[in-house]
């Protein structure tokens, strides 16, 4: 998913002819960063990431892809997902209820 969602960001960035350096100051993050998401090194906070949505005018669910995975991949994936949500903060936690609400 990662790949996907740098792909993703570049070809809207490139479509609406910002440089890195405009989107950057748009959702007010480093420009290093959007070379980073956009190289698939690194994923956005959820933050950075419904600010990207504004910009792009576009929802949460089409920045992100969702497969269907068989049963295997779930359990990993819903793993990774649980790992991720130990390391968040309260107000992280609250964000991510509501994106993933928004995505449903």
């Amino acid at each position: 998913m990662v790949n996907h969602f740098g792909e993703r960001i570049k070809k809207l960035r490139k479509f609406k002819k910002f440089t890195q350096e405009q989107l950057a100051e748009l959702v007010d993050i480093d420009v290093r960063q959007i070379a980073r998401i956009e190289a698939c090194e690194s994923l956005p906070s959820i933050p950075t990431l419904l600010k990207l949505c504004s910009v792009f005018t576009v929802s949460p669910n089409d920045l992100l892809e969702f497969s269907t995975n068989t049963p295997d991949e779930n359990a990993s994936l819903k793993s990774d997902i649980n790992d991720i949500l130990t390391l968040a903060k309260p107000e992280q936690l609250e964000l991510i209820k509501k994106l993933i609400l928004a995505v449903l």
